[in-house]
């Protein structure tokens, strides 16, 4: 009986609304979720942060880490820290090779590949 009255009501163009007011909860997580979208699409666009898109491909990735963003995790997620590569591209170093000599001291070979770094 339910189930028929539900769908009389939903196909009837004169049904009035008998509820007028939604929880504000519901309200903040659907507008929530829009400002995700919109912020994923702009994310998707942009043509720049391409390293931090190496660490944090979608946006939900970023939001789901749970480390404190000190000034030190951005600097190596987006590219900026100064190390040889970083220094060598502005012409500070002559040479952009690593410390342990196993390629250019980047971000990704600092957290991956430096033999210094392993343990």
């Amino acid at each position: 009986m339910v189930n028929r009255l539900a769908k009389e009501a939903a196909r009837s163009k004169d049904t009035n609304i008998v509820y007028n007011r939604i929880p504000k909860s519901t309200l903040c997580y659907e507008i929530e979720e829009e400002a995700k979208q919109q912020w994923q699409s702009e994310w998707g666009k942009c043509a720049k942060a391409a390293i931090t898109k190496l660490y944090f491909p979608t946006v939900q990735d970023g939001l789901n880490m749970k480390i404190s963003i000190t000034p030190n995790i951005a600097a190596m997620v987006t590219g900026r820290r100064k190390t040889r590569a970083y220094l060598h591209l502005f012409k500070l170093l002559e040479y952009a090779t690593c410390v342990c000599k196993h390629g250019d001291q980047m971000t990704d070979h600092l957290l991956y590949h430096c033999t210094l770094f392993k343990t």
